[in-house]
């Protein structure tokens, strides 16, 4: 029986890595992953280029990929595992660290050194965003940074943030700045530099019991939270956010940590800002890694449990059980022909949209 019109259809593909970052750039989709990068031309079958800090001689300091940002100048911009950031223009590399920035890294005459706070805020990188005055906001493991093209700024708890740990950033329709952190979400708003957050208190996240706090052994200081022994997740966390998606009619969606989706609206009235979404709801999980808004206007959500798209109304949720080569799903990207591609524990899927069926 040949399938229905309607029914998804996956190509999957094998990478033998986490596909944690994926971002178009024209044709080429570049793909993340915790072994490097690899860049797919997604006008052919199977033509691709795998990427190392190796082969780049240090142009890429780790092979930890995170995030992949493409600029409007067409210049890929990648978060890392431990080796900071880097942007790459299609022939030259140039890595900020919090200790200066350069191109290559050579530590001679072309590597800028800069004082303690100088620089990119931390050498774990997992998100960028650029406001309406070109300024990048970049998440790290130790605040948030502002890139204005010549100087950093680092803002942590301190200055106003509800975690320095941030995982997520994003810009509204007003410029206001949105941050997610693993103590709750926060705006910043540059023109007036102020700050506010909300937690699971206000609104944040489904209620699954106390919130499970990150443990670690930081000591304020050092590096000590980045080692996977010194910081472990405990549980589900209506404050630990992931990832951060606005759409057009600026209402906020918010990823957690096993506390499902959270629709966040700051301009309706306090009773109504909030409405959190889980599997009772018709998704697919509750630990949502990715939230991403489509051309169309549709709302797709990765998590433990496959791929869901929000479409008038009505959750779809789509797993191995249609095709997909994983449940865990990282990372989303849209193509121009109106694609799904799917970043999973195991590798890359492309869902493809159903054909048009001639009217009679």
């Amino acid at each position: 029986m040949p399938p229905r019109p309607d029914s998804p259809r996956f190509t999957n593909f094998e990478t033998g890595g986490n596909v944690k970052a994926l971002a178009f750039n024209g044709a080429q989709l570049w793909l993340g992953l915790p072994n490097g990068l690899i860049r797919y031309d997604t006008h052919t079958a199977d033509s691709h280029e795998v990427i190392t800090a190796e082969q780049t001689k240090s142009g890429l300091l780790s092979n930890g990929v995170y995030m992949i940002y493409v600029d409007d100048h067409g210049a890929e911009w990648i978060g890392t595992y431990g080796g900071g950031l880097m942007r790459y223009d299609g022939r030259q590399w140039t890595v900020y660290t919090p200790f200066g920035f350069g191109s290559p890294v050579t530590y001679g005459p072309s590597w800028q050194r800069v004082s303690p706070g100088g620089g990119v805020g931390d050498l774990w990188v997992y998100d960028m965003a650029v406001d309406h005055h070109h300024v990048y906001w970049i998440a790290t493991w130790k605040g948030a940074t502002r890139y204005d093209g010549a100087h950093f700024q680092t803002f942590t708890d301190r200055d106003g943030l509800a975690d320095k740990w941030v995982y997520a950033v994003a810009v509204d329709r007003d410029n206001n700045i949105w941050f997610g952190t693993e103590g709750g979400l926060t705006r910043y708003n540059e023109s007036d530099r102020q700050w506010r957050s909300w937690k699971h208190a206000d609104g944040l996240g489904l209620n699954v019991g106390s919130p499970h706090p990150a443990s670690s052994s930081e000591d304020g200081g050092g590096y000590g939270h980045h080692g996977s022994a010194m910081k472990s997740n405990m549980g589900p966390n209506p404050n630990y956010i992931l990832d951060i998606a606005i759409d057009d009619h600026n209402v906020k969606w918010i990823g957690t940590w096993g506390a499902g989706l959270s629709r966040f609206d700051d301009s309706a009235p306090t009773d109504a800002q909030w409405r959190s979404y889980g599997k009772a709801d018709g998704l697919g999980g509750q630990y949502v890694h990715v939230v991403k808004i489509d051309p169309k206007g549709r709302l797709w959500v990765g998590s433990e449990g496959g791929v869901s798209v929000h479409d008038n109304g009505r959750w779809t949720t789509y797993t191995t059980a249609q095709g997909l080569l994983d449940n865990n799903v990282f990372s989303l990207a849209f193509s121009d022909d109106g694609a799904v591609w799917i970043g999973t524990w195991r590798g890359l899927s492309k869902l493809e949209p159903p054909p048009r069926v001639a009217m009679e």
